[in-house]
């Protein structure tokens, strides 16, 4: 279907009545097919049926009930990293109405108390190598695979009698379903409040943005302790009756690459980062028998040349989608209908989406049926400064053009202005990384006396290239031919890592800590 034809068709309508009246009929199955598969580091495999989730499930919510006294509207927090024990936990927070919030394993301390202070969780899952971090935090732990210390464990938590389906808690598609920090591109995390809508938002993106089919292996890598890698990567596999697939090893291009080959991946999807990366150092990647036939990006623009490589060299088009943890995704190049792909572009307003621009922000508005954002929690005045009447604003600066095809410019305070000309980061970053030598880019504005501000590049180099002197004047002119002669680089520096956050994303105001 034409993309033109879908919006003007598209009905919620479609969307409430794929779910049952009561969501979780839909969501908590009895059914023998793979609920979750799990690879370990050695490429050991375990997995789960949708019938021993659900038992296991209503085990651990009758544990957390009667024993530590979890009830709807509570928060429930887990600290682990592409486990079946945490889908396990996922669920149970569904059947008592409590709200989910996902923990990093990188966190540290600081950042684990950073993100609980505004809500203390009222129990905390957490794989036992992370039980240190927390022991003195919270009262009630629960860790798998083994006891730690005073944690209760996880295989004797399910061994409890079973929460019956009558006993469920009662719960609204309005309710609070989970709390999830921001990624800290541009400061300090802030703690999103979520409403079940949650289901729709998912519902519409998997379908029409990630284009998932019936006969699909979709897999992303990204970790469930943020919102992409919790929401397409666990939840929408359930909507949908698909399994959900975790690799728990650290990223590796070539092992990224290895386990789409064997496990036959034919739906992928995955952060720019990660591309790059695999763009950058694997150097024979025609040698993979690659099933993919839709790849999707989505955490900061996707660069056209990544793009490109992809294209030319595993044979696969990548589409980037936009959105973020307190819209969800709202403007993608979606799989799930026909319509032109403009390299560069964001794409189109996603189906029963209204997106646009609001003194160059994108917005969206918050009165459509997918729109599940309720606030930052503990902070008021933060939200009351990102909705305009019926809009929220995301904060992103873009461009519409004649087509309707939004074109990202930058991060609202990340914008560059050089002589009075507005200048966006990522179509620089963009041309950077066409030239051979460049793995990673970004770039910043400096202060400079007489143009206002001057663009100064941060490059990471490709394996077997070395900073010179003569290679950054190489670079400046390479920009300066090929994009533009005002808006240029002045300056290079050579890095040999780019600062991001623990979700892969380039953090911005920290590169002048680099020098």
């Amino acid at each position: 279907m034409k993309y033109e034809e879908l919006v003007k068709n598209f009905s919620w309508d479609e969307v409430k009545n794929y779910f049952d009246k009561d969501f979780r009929d839909k969501l908590i199955r009895d059914s023998s097919d793979t609920a979750v598969f799990r690879v370990d580091s050695k490429w050991d495999k375990e997995s789960l049926s949708y019938s021993q989730l659900k038992d296991k499930a209503q085990r651990l919510s009758a544990f957390l009930r009667h024993e530590f006294k979890v009830k709807k509207g509570d928060v429930v927090a887990c600290l682990a990293s592409k486990k079946i024990e945490q889908v396990v936990y996922l669920v149970s927070s569904w059947i008592l109405g409590a709200i989910y919030e996902p923990l990093f394993t990188a966190f540290g301390p600081a950042a684990i108390e950073m993100r609980t202070r505004d809500r203390k969780p009222k129990v905390i899952l957490a794989q036992d190598d992370q039980y240190d971090k927390i022991k003195d935090m919270f009262d009630n732990i629960i860790t798998f695979p083994g006891k730690r210390g005073n944690s209760v464990s996880f295989d004797e938590v399910i061994s409890y009698d079973r929460l019956k389906r009558e006993e469920w808690e009662k719960i609204s598609y309005d309710d609070p379903s989970g709390l999830q920090y921001t990624s800290g591109t541009t400061g300090r995390p802030k703690g999103a409040l979520q409403n079940f809508r949650t289901l729709y938002s998912l519902y519409v993106y998997i379908k029409y943005g990630i284009g998932l089919r019936e006969d699909d292996v979709f897999w992303t890598p990204a970790d469930p302790g943020w919102a992409y890698g919790l929401g397409v990567g666990i939840i929408s596999p359930i909507i949908f009756g698909k399994t959900v697939i975790f690799f728990d090893k650290p990223f590796s291009p070539e092992d990224t690459l290895k386990f789409i080959e064997d496990f036959k991946i034919t739906n992928f999807a995955f952060v720019p980062t990660a591309y790059r990366m695999i763009m950058g150092t694997v150097k024979e990647p025609k040698k993979f028998n690659l099933r993919i036939t839709r790849a999707s990006s989505a955490g900061e623009p996707l660069n056209p040349e990544v793009i490109r490589w992809f294209k030319e060299n595993l044979g696969f088009m990548i589409k980037d989608h936009y959105g973020q943890t307190e819209s969800g995704m709202i403007v993608y190049n979606g799989w799930g209908y026909e319509a032109d792909v403009k390299p560069g572009s964001m794409g189109l307003p996603a189906p029963g989406y209204q997106v646009t621009v609001i003194d160059g922000v994108i917005a969206v508005n918050k009165n459509c049926e997918g729109f599940y954002f309720l606030g930052y929690i503990n902070d008021e005045e933060r939200t009351k400064k990102v909705f305009k009447g019926d809009w929220y604003l995301t904060g992103d600066v873009a461009e519409i053009d004649k087509d309707g095809y939004f074109w990202f410019i930058g991060r609202e305070d990340e914008v560059i202005k050089v002589s009075g000309y507005r200048v966006s980061p990522f179509e620089i970053e963009s041309v950077l990384i066409q030239h051979p030598a460049i793995m990673e880019a970004a770039v910043i504005g400096v202060d400079d006396p007489v143009k206002g501000k001057i663009i100064k590049a941060y490059v990471v180099l490709k394996p077997n290239y070395k900073p010179s002197d003569d290679l950054a004047n190489e670079i400046i002119n390479f920009v300066r031919e090929k994009y533009s002669r005002h808006a240029y680089p002045r300056e290079v520096k050579f890095v040999t890592s780019l600062p991001k956050t623990e979700s892969g994303k380039i953090q911005k105001y920290k590169l002048k800590e680099l020098g």
